[in-house]
């Protein structure tokens, strides 16, 4: 495996196919787990003593305001899931067209990448399937030890009480631990998966089964290649986590101030807007690069070259 050769072609693709951006974008979307969600409350100022509850009063169009609002939210994230679905699809595909055709579009890509979505749909399914599972699980087993800790506590028996939480506690951190570990073997069998199900056009599940046989027998060069993009994904985060510190710090002192002036705000806010472009952009050109990267490399694996 020739892992600089890889990473460089990867590059290549990445830098010269620029249209490949928008799907690393939108793709981006859908991992990243992009989610918005705003609420307001007024207190009524004729509470009616320190020991009430403050009277909220809403009006009917002021609530059917906010259930339109969260309706449209829903609707706006369905659709961005989708296309982010889709997305992953299109870029497999622009980098296949690339690699045997020597050129790729928009279109071209978007057309595969549609043409697959219930497939790559049905991938993710079974990768996020075993996880929810667990989760689950988790969650009900957490809700049974604080009603059964609580209800001794409750009843001045805490010798109980840590009879319940310390043998629960022993079993759910290793749990917590295991499915950590099985949800990177899961996410990395989807990506080989689904470049299955693009690059050889299997189903979903024939492509899950191939993705695990790949992920089986070439365990090597996927450990190396997962940890380039561990390390390349915590520079990511520390950018952003920097630019993040950069626009705080003068923001605190904005807002510090009794009296800002418009323009120091109309500049906050610009700095804010060219920040998010940035970091978009970044993100879009290291999706695209990532994805890029792993199918060079399932090529590679399944295709090798002399």
């Amino acid at each position: 495996m020739d892992y600089g050769r890889i990473l460089s072609r990867a590059w290549q693709i990445t830098w010269r196919w620029k249209v490949l951006w928008i799907f690393g974008f939108l793709a981006s979307l859908g991992s990243g787990g992009g989610s918005g969600g705003g609420g307001g409350s007024g207190m009524n100022n004729g509470s009616r003593g320190a020991g009430n509850f403050p009277n909220f009063d809403i009006s009917p169009e002021i609530g059917g305001l906010i259930i339109a609002l969260v309706c449209v939210a829903l609707i706006i994230g369905v659709i961005l899931w989708v296309l982010s679905i889709i997305s992953r699809g299109a870029l497999i595909a622009g980098v296949q067209q690339v690699e045997d055709e020597g050129q790729t579009s928009f279109g071209s890509a978007w057309r595969v990448g549609l043409s697959r979505f219930w497939t790559i749909f049905g991938i993710g399914f079974l990768a996020a399937l075993p996880i929810l599972i667990i989760v689950l699980v988790l969650i009900g087993v957490g809700i049974a030890v604080a009603v059964g800790a609580g209800y001794n506590f409750a009843n001045d028996v805490p010798e109980r009480a840590l009879g319940v939480i310390l043998p629960a506690l022993a079993c759910l951190i290793p749990l917590a631990c295991v499915t950590v570990v099985l949800a990177i073997v899961l996410s990395q069998i989807q990506l080989y998966a689904e470049r299955a199900a693009i690059l050889e056009g299997k189903g979903w599940i024939d492509a899950f089964k191939r993705g695990w046989q790949v992920l089986k027998t070439n365990l090597g060069p996927t450990i190396v290649f997962w940890l380039i993009f561990l390390v390349i994904g915590g520079v990511f985060v520390a950018i952003v986590v920097g630019g993040i510190l950069a626009l705080a710090l003068p923001a605190v002192a904005l807002f510090g101030n009794n009296n800002p002036s418009a323009l120091a705000i109309v500049t906050m806010c610009g700095g804010l807007l060219v920040a998010v472009v940035v970091v978009s952009v970044v993100g879009a050109i290291v999706q695209t690069f990532t994805s890029a990267t792993w199918t060079l490399v399932y090529r590679q694996l399944t295709r090798p070259i002399v």
